[in-house]
């Protein structure tokens, strides 16, 4: 049975063995472990004499929770996996699998996340007795009428004075002395919940004719698909337009008429809504959705759904990819080179690498699907163990947006409208051609990654940041709230407090985000209707609204952080701006380059997707950077070539593997001393130890970070130092110092 440490052995009590019940793999079970009960799962059945132990030695399981498996066999091959690669505890990798409440044990108030609700319906033929009161009439003749209903619509009435309800009084007690006269049938039922608004119809679509390229790759994963026992991983390249959507929708299709289900991973929950309304389309009630932002009874409610066979479709972000889907055939992740499918606390699992493990184990095909490979990926091409798929054109010979650069070392800048002194981040070009834009009745796209108005408030008097007091980073002035705010631990204070330094009031706001990018243009262009679409203003139902807001055209503008560059699909949008293109090439990681490439050429994508061509004006300092221009010609492969050359002189991924350790305490000095002794016994051993340096982000939340980095041009001596680390190493840090590894990180903050 998998625990939070590790496999422990248990005996299946008397009571299950004489109901005959049969106990497989993947059920869950309440077992004792240290004098409470706990819910485990079965990862192994076995006679008594396979695991060395006599019966008698045995504890019982307390219960067998399950009647059937909650997980497929591929699904804990790949938690197994996990757990094995990322060096972390195997109930820490099945947890990823398991709902909230599916961790329960159900006993002292543990209880599942399971709404119901109390129905009632009339029972017909029977004559009513005599001596019913008022109100017991009352209830059996709208229950007459309406049929089945809830108790909670059976306590509303019309209210033919205000058009509305009015509640009316309906005793349980009541209900229940009806249901034992026979004279009404009182039950309770679950209720699912509807995230996403899955319940509302959606109208079906029809498939539209392919393109050569869409029915050529098309032809090439059925092929694979078709092959019984097979399993299939394929790199499809497709230009931003070129319907590599469509082309998962018919190989999923494909997987359902063989009675196969199928996942589909997203970079960001945002894109979720967006997708899952398309697949609804085309299957209908067949999709389920689940992402972290859902409440446990919502993500429970739609686990249950994938588990017995009624949705078999999953759509979400790389969360998603632990979904009980039985007999799997298909793996997508779209947009697969975005980093945030590299999970970031706790088990820091990547979605792309379980995927494809998780894709063979099931014999599936496994499609990582983007306009811009990363270096990873093509690397795998290379090396023969994926295959490459290409779609080089957009749809109906739509031609790619004109890029064009604005050269902010001479391009003349408005002025900042919360400061006339100094010029604003918005240059002359790129507002009129915004405003050009929106006289047409067209639409707008402007990218800066950094959110609130000012990124850096300077006190005037002895020129000291204002600081978080509980991370090592800058407060971010938002306007409109009136705070100073930090992005990390939401640590904010007043606009009026003093300098910490110097107890001065008079501050200078530096830098530009969203919000101040939002301000300029109203003041810029009159009346134009404008939004932001970043962490502060696109969250829940919020985020939903504000996207179909944009997409039914009442909106002029969006200005947006990075979630707005990813899969969104407005076909009146025709132009895009990007304020600020070198912003990710100033970041300490061998990948800022390389992302910052991928980030302009996704968010210029968005432009020009309907009838009407797009066009991209990139705002930079630096118009000559290898990253910029390529993205700027649209040249992924002549990017890809020149950064795979650079890694491989470096040693860097692809062609070397990485783990960063991380220590953290609360005293800097017992982090920093802990990281030290970690690299020089580590380099002492013959290892490749980098460091010990202050994290990107040295402290967060009171906690100071060091980090030591490990590379090896051999995976597996890597992976055999970070056993050393594990046994031995832990050991030895000092009291109260914690300890976590990163294999494979995509992040160095």
């Amino acid at each position: 049975m998998a625990t939070g440490t590790g496999l422990l052995s248990y005996g299946l009590p008397p009571s299950v063995l004489a109901e005959g019940r049969t106990v497989v793999a993947g059920m869950r079970v309440r077992v004792p472990v240290r004098g409470r009960l706990h819910v485990g799962v079965i990862w192994r059945v076995a006679a008594p004499e396979d695991i060395g132990c006599p019966v008698d030695r045995l504890r019982p399981v307390d219960e067998l929770l399950d009647d059937a498996p909650l997980m497929p066999g591929d699904l804990l091959t790949c938690l197994a996996f996990a757990a094995r690669y990322y060096h972390a505890p195997l109930g820490q990798a099945v947890r990823l699998a398991l709902p909230a409440p599916l961790r329960r044990t159900g006993v002292k108030g543990d209880t599942a996340d399971v709404r119901t609700r109390w129905m009632v319906s009339r029972i017909d033929g029977l004559e009513w007795p005599t001596g019913l009161r008022k109100p017991e009439r009352r209830v059996l003749e709208r229950a007459l009428a309406l049929g089945e209903v809830s108790v909670t619509d059976l306590r509303r009435e019309p209210d033919p004075l205000t058009g509305g309800s009015k509640r009316v009084a309906v005793p349980q007690k009541m209900l229940e002395s009806l249901a034992e006269r026979g004279l009404i049938r009182l039950w309770e039922e679950r209720v699912r919940r509807d995230p996403l608004g899955m319940r509302t119809p959606v109208p079906r679509d029809t498939p539209p004719a392919l393109t050569g390229a869409q029915s050529q790759v098309l032809d090439t994963l059925r092929t694979t698909a078709l092959e019984p026992g097979l399993f299939g991983g394929f790199v499809l390249r497709g230009v931003t337009g070129s319907g590599k959507t469509e082309v998962y929708l018919h190989l999923i299709a494909d997987a359902l008429a063989r009675g196969q289900g199928a996942i589909v991973l997203v970079p960001e929950i945002a894109l979720t809504p967006q997708l899952v309304t398309r697949f609804r389309a085309r299957f209908g009630d067949q999709v389920a959705a689940l992402h972290s932002g859902m409440s446990d009874g919502e993500r429970l409610d739609q686990h249950g759904r994938v588990r017995s066979g009624e949705a078999r479709i999953v759509i979400g972000p790389r969360s998603a990819l632990f979904a009980p889907v039985f007999d799997l055939g298909v793996v997508i992740l779209d947009e697969c080179h975005d980093s945030s499918f590299k999970q970031q606390s706790g088990l820091r699992y990547h979605a792309r690498d379980l995927a494809l493990v998780r894709a063979r184990s099931a014999k599936a095909v496994c499609v990582l699907g983007s306009a811009t490979p990363g270096c990873e990926e093509m690397a795998l091409v290379q090396s023969g163990r994926l295959t490459l798929l290409e779609m080089p054109e957009r749809v109906a010979d739509r031609p790619m947006p004109e890029a064009f650069v604005i050269d902010l070392r001479e391009a003349e800048r408005l002025r900042d409208p919360d400061d006339d002194k100094r010029p604003s981040l918005l240059s002359v070009p790129l507002r009129d051609a915004v405003a050009a834009t929106v006289a047409r009745g067209e639409q707008v796209i402007l990218l800066h990654n950094r959110r609130g108005f000012a990124t850096t408030v300077v006190c005037a008097g002895c020129g000291d940041a204002v600081e978080c007091p509980h991370c090592a980073i800058s407060l971010t002035w938002h306007k409109r709230q009136g705070r100073l705010r930090c992005h990390y631990c939401d640590h904010s204070v007043d606009r009026d407090q003093p300098c910490a330094s110097c107890s001065g009031r008079n501050f200078l706001r530096v830098g530009a985000g969203t919000e101040r990018v939002e301000d300029t243009l109203r003041h810029a262009i009159p009346g134009v209707r404008v939004a932001r679409f970043d962490r502060d203003t696109a969250t829940g139902q919020r985020m939903l609204d504000l996207l179909e807001t944009f997409r039914r055209g009442e909106l002029d503008v969006l200005v947006g952080t990075q979630m707005l560059a990813k899969g969104h699909d407005f076909p009146q949008v025709t132009l895009v701006g990007v304020m600020l293109a070198e912003t990710g090439l100033r970041m300490p990681d061998f990948r800022a380059s390389e992302r910052t490439f991928q980030l302009l050429t996704q968010v210029a994508g968005r432009a020009g997707r309907g009838d009407r061509p797009g066009q991209v004006l990139v705002q930079t300092w630096a118009p000559d950077h290898p990253a910029i221009m390529a993205a700027l010609r649209h040249d992924h492969a002549g990017f890809l070539e020149e950064e795979l050359r650079k890694r491989r002189m470096s040693g860097y991924p692809p062609f070397g593997h990485l783990a960063l350790l991380e220590t953290r305490h609360a005293d800097l000095k017992r982090a920093n001393s802990a990281a030290r002794w970690l690299s020089d016994s580590l380099r002492h051993h013959g290892a490749d130890a980098r460091g010990p340096v202050a994290a990107g982000v040295a402290k967060l939340r009171d906690v100071h970070r060091f980090h030591v980095l490990l590379r090896h041009e051999d995976r597996a001596t890597l992976h055999g130092q970070l056993k050393w680390v594990h046994g031995h190493g832990t050991k030895s840090l000092p009291p109260g110092v914690k300890l976590f590894v990163d294999v494979d990180p995509a992040d160095f903050a």
